[in-house]
C-alpha cells in the first residue's frame, strides 16, 4: 500500500510565502500540521516571526526547534534576542540567552 508523503520543501516555501504575504496565522497552522520539520522551516518562521514583531512568538518556536537539536543560524538567533530587548522583555531576553547556551553546550 502506498502512502502520501508530505514533501517537506513545497511546505517550507509555503509556509515562507504565507509569511511574506503577511499571513503568519495561516503559516503556523501548516507547520503545526507537519509531521516533519527541518531547520529550514524552523529559520523561516522565526526569522518571518522576528519581521512582524512577534518576538515572543519567535523565541519560544526557537527553543523548542534548539531541544530538538535543529541548528538556527546565529543572526536569527541574534534577531529575536535584539527584538525582545528592544520591546522591553529585557527579562525574557536574559533568559532566551542563557537557554541558547545551554542548547548549543548539551548539542
Amino acid at each position: 500500500m502506498m502512502g502520501f508523503q508530505e514533501n517537506l520543501v513545497a511546505l517550507n516555501c509555503m509556509i515562507d510565502g504565507l509569511c511574506k504575504a503577511g499571513q503568519i496565522d495561516r503559516a503556523m497552522e501548516l507547520y503545526k500540521s507537519m509531521e516533519h520539520k527541518d531547520s529550514f522551516t524552523y529559520t523561516s518562521l522565526v526569522h518571518n516571526l522576528c519581521k512582524a514583531g512577534r518576538f515572543r512568538l519567535a523565541s519560544k518556536l526557537m527553543m523548542k526547534c534548539l531541544r530538538h537539536g535543529k541548528k538556527i543560524p546565529k543572526a536569527t538567533q541574534r534577531a529575536v534576542f535584539d527584538g525582545l530587548y528592544s520591546s522591553g522583555f529585557t527579562d525574557e531576553a536574559r533568559k532566551l540567552w542563557s537557554k541558547i547556551r545551554v542548547a548549543r553546550i548539551l548539542h
